[in-house]
């Protein structure tokens, strides 16, 4: 045999296939460490955590000393916030109820521009209703407020409750608590702890409970980048993942990610994560305010979230808390004196918040990501744990979705405040889940008649006065295409002659026709524009009858200056954002324009008011809301369209309803938005009573004849009150009676 055949033959496969192992070795390290690496920079705040969600939170409730608010509606939102019920003296989260004392030990909270301090109150109703407030101390308080509810959690497709923590933000006990529990080395070891290993093979051997082997940094590689499945290989990946972390990242930041990433139970369909979400889902308190007691409870939750739930399985919480302890004295990382004290506390859970009630807030909170995405980006608002504080009341939130929900048709509300522009309640269908589709932003009808209150303000902007006649006569109007248009009154009946507050209580379409024409459809365009309207409008008299397509909430807003004295806020959904440290990315204040001068604004409101007393919208009174409320309702052809807009002294609110396909339904505003308006108008009154409108200085009220409308003289036999701007009052008397005593007895010996 040649030589060459004889060497070859000699020749071991073995380095060859070592070298072949070892190349593929480095591959997978190199393929896995560069799959760790892109891992590690997605993730959020600098590296805090994979993601951490952003809550939307309602506006808090303000309970003022000396207001008028119902007992029941303060104990509906004491109930809603979780409170509990107590026949002693309450602790934290609870009230007690006995008439007329109630006594709250309020959770307290901080937000931009408003906080409450926690304490025990002592709130009394007093006579005529309204409430004395007195402190911890026993002195009086302006105010006591309560906390703002949690209406939404931005999370994505999964449903998680994570709060960010830096290194300086970690209480030492806390860490000292984790470490004690899960890896005693973890300051000495690299990554990996082989007697923790060798214990675990050992006692695993003896059939025993398999011991804890695996460090913080290799718990947090599994975390972070592998699947849940048991396998060698994966145990391999996860060895050399945390051996990698060791090296890339250092300890702080491990122990860091490691708090805030780690599972920690589950609140409803919500995954708590990290240990400041568990403090406070657990605790109430921020991680700073726990004790060393509640600090072993959390860590000793880490092995199991489910078995050691202190609200669960408080004798298991318990049991595992004091291991926790006796382990931090034995590593010297506690004394006996605290563990002692640590040892005797009892363990006090809080009692759990209440869901987030999605089906009510989903259109309000879905509004706000809608304006807010395009400021902050999605990544911003679903991965980096920002703090939305919204206008929103909650209690009027549901109480609009269930008035949606009551409709036979399609609807949508909306509720502000008018003396702020906050949107107290916004509802755009009759459920969401069936629907996102927002019909009280997205959507753009004609509001016929509800658009009418803008010509009127017109009108008495230009000098015209509630008591001017107008013709409320069949009249052919020049149209499209050189054809004449000729509108009619809805119900085809006509008066002839009419005063401006008549028209517009009966929605005279005729007598405002004339009334536009006499104004001018710019003047009209002006003031609409002046209240807030800013789609596009027709530029014709057809506008007049409300023919150019508005949002409810366009159209709701540009009522303000009516309610509020003539100024007009923009509609505020949001009130602040913060980062996930607490610092404040924006803070609109609530700011106002002045739209119409006060005297316009109260007489626009005045007529408004005749609606409700004897005009379109009467029926309120047969539904028992028999309090000072102005307002105007709409119809569109065929009854397509259903509107009313009205508002109180406190209060301003729309009703909508429709079909989405536009279909012709015979719909009336009074028969159908009107009843939705109602419900919600009524729930508001438990906290925002309604006075009467206040007339501004300026304007006066003046005793007119009914038949005349001219100066009442003693012989006229129907008589009413008008206002009017100063100086536009008549100063004639009434021609048509006479005045003195022989007036005053031809009145009463008049036939009747």
């Amino acid at each position: 045999m040649p030589r060459s055949r004889r060497a070859r033959a000699r020749r071991s496969p073995w380095p060859r296939l070592a070298a072949a192992v070892l190349l593929a070795l480095a591959a997978g390290t190199a393929w896995l460490i560069a799959s760790a690496e892109r891992k590690l920079r997605t993730l959020a705040l600098g590296g805090l955590g994979e993601s951490f969600p952003t809550r939307i939170w309602s506006a808090p409730f303000a309970l003022r000393a000396g207001s008028l608010v119902e007992t029941g509606r303060l104990l509906e939102r004491l109930t809603r916030l979780g409170y509990v019920r107590v026949d002693g003296e309450p602790a934290l989260g609870q009230y007690r109820w006995s008439s007329p004392e109630l006594d709250v030990y309020l959770r307290g909270y901080d937000a931009p521009g408003s906080s409450q301090d926690p304490g025990l109150y002592a709130l009394r109703r007093g006579g005529g209703g309204r409430w004395s407030l007195r402190g911890p101390g026993g002195d009086p308080v302006p105010a006591v407020r309560l906390e703002p509810e949690l209406a939404s959690v931005l999370s994505g497709s999964r449903s998680v409750r994570r709060e960010p923590m830096t290194w300086a933000q970690i209480p030492r006990p806390l860490a000292d608590a984790a470490i004690a529990a899960e890896d005693k080395r973890f300051w000495t070891h690299w990554g990996l702890d082989p007697r923790a290993m060798l214990r675990a093979l050992w006692a695993d051997a003896r059939g025993r409970d398999l011991q804890g082997a695996s460090t913080i940094t290799q718990q947090l590689a599994k975390n972070l980048f592998l699947s849940p499945r048991r396998t060698i290989g994966r145990k391999i990946e996860e060895a050399a993942l945390a051996l990698y972390l060791e090296r890339r990242l250092g300890k702080r930041r491990i122990l860091t990610l490691y708090l805030n990433d780690i599972y920690m139970g589950q609140d409803g369909a919500s995954s708590v994560m990290g240990m400041r979400a568990a403090s406070r889902y657990y605790f109430g308190k921020d991680p700073a305010g726990l004790t060393l007691a509640e600090d072993a409870t959390l860590a000793g939750m880490i092995r199991g979230p489910g078995f050691y739930d202190p609200r669960r399985e408080p004798e298991a919480s318990r049991r595992r808390r004091d291991q926790v302890l006796n382990r931090m004295r034995d590593d010297g990382l506690i004394g006996e004196a605290a563990l002692r004290a640590a040892l005797a506390e009892p363990l006090k859970a809080a009692p759990a918040a209440p869901p987030p009630r999605a089906a009510d807030d989903a259109y309000y909170v879905a509004e706000v990501v809608r304006e807010l995405l395009p400021r902050y980006g999605g990544d911003a608002l679903y991965r980096d744990g920002l703090t939305i504080y919204t206008a929103m009341d909650p209690v009027l939130q549901s109480a609009a979705q269930k008035a949606a929900r009551a409709s036979r048709h399609q609807a949508a509300l909306v509720a502000l405040d008018p003396a702020t522009g906050d949107v107290l309640a916004l509802v755009g269908g009759k459920d969401f889940a069936l629907s996102q589709f927002n019909r009280a932003t997205q959507a753009r009808r004609q509001p016929g008649s509800a658009f009418k209150p803008f010509v009127y303000a017109a009108a008495l902007r230009a000098g015209l006065t509630p008591a001017t006649i107008l013709l409320d006569r069949p009249r052919a109007y020049p149209g499209a295409n050189g054809r004449s248009w000729r509108p009619g009154n809805y119900d085809g009946v006509y008066m002839g002659t009419v005063t401006m507050r008549t028209a517009l209580a009966h929605s005279l379409n005729a007598a405002s026709l004339d009334l536009a024409s006499r104004v001018g459809v710019p003047a009209i365009e002006k003031t609409a524009r002046d209240c807030g309207i800013e789609s596009p409008l027709s530029g014709d008299l057809g506008m007049a009858l409300g023919d150019s397509g508005v949002s409810l909430l366009e159209l709701v807003s540009a009522y303000e200056p009516f309610a509020d004295g003539g100024l007009r806020p923009p509609p505020r959904l949001v009130t602040a954002v913060l980062d996930s440290a607490g610092g404040v990315l924006e803070e609109p204040p609530p700011e106002a324009k002045i739209a119409l001068d006060p005297a316009t604004a109260y007489l626009t409101a005045s007529l408004m008011e005749s609606v409700v007393k004897d005009g379109t919208a009467r029926s309120l009174k047969a539904m028992r809301f028999d309090v000072p409320a102005a307002g105007k309702t709409g119809t569109t052809n065929d009854g397509r369209d259903a509107w009313f807009v009205g508002f109180t002294s406190s209060f301003l609110a729309g009703a909508w309803v429709g079909d989405d396909r536009d279909r012709a339904l015979k719909l009336t505003g009074a028969k159908d938005a009107l009843p939705l308006w109602e419900r919600l108008a009524s729930a508001a009154l438990a906290d925002r009573p309604a006075e009467e409108f206040a007339r501004p200085p300026g304007v006066v009220a003046v005793r007119l004849c009914a038949d005349s409308h001219l100066l009442a003289r003693s012989g006229c036999p129907g008589k009413y009150d008008e206002v009017f701007r100063a100086g536009t009052a008549p100063t004639q008397f009434c021609p048509l009676h006479r005045g003195g005593i022989m007036g005053w007895l031809e009145r009463l010996t008049a036939p009747r």
